[in-house]
């Protein structure tokens, strides 16, 4: 996967799109089919277990970077609640310490998780 780095053109977005926003905030460049371990396109996440367990009443931001037309990034607000209660369906790094998330980016399953044992679909998070 190509090394880009766009944490700081997120977060810039996000706060001055969402000023009134708390809670941990993860961003993800967008993965061409040729960038990905699955030969699609995906945006990729990895949230560590100790932000997941320590308030489950939060929000988490995900932040994915955007190849379609629009803002230049697109907001998924997820309760970490859900990372919770789904933690088995997705790949989780026991030794790391890490949820990772890989979420479709194809049209045909947009925001579905695609690597963990379960489709999780994320769409219902979407912030426009």
């Amino acid at each position: 996967m190509e090394n880009k780095n766009i944490r700081k053109a997120a977060l810039d977005w996000f706060g001055k799109t969402y000023k009134d926003a708390t809670g941990e905030i993860f961003t993800s460049k967008f993965y061409t089919s040729q960038e990905s371990w699955s030969k699609t396109r995906v945006w990729f996440f990895q949230i560590p277990l100790d932000v997941v367990y320590s308030q489950p009443v939060k929000n988490i931001h995900l932040l994915c970077e955007n190849h379609l037309s629009g803002d230049a990034f697109i907001y998924l607000k997820v309760p970490s609640l859900f990372f919770l209660k789904n933690l088995k369906s997705f790949d989780v790094s026991d030794k790391e310490k890490v949820v990772r998330i890989y979420l479709s980016a194809e049209a045909a399953d947009m925001f579905t998780e695609v690597r963990g044992k379960d489709k999780v679909d994320f769409n219902k998070f979407r912030i426009n």
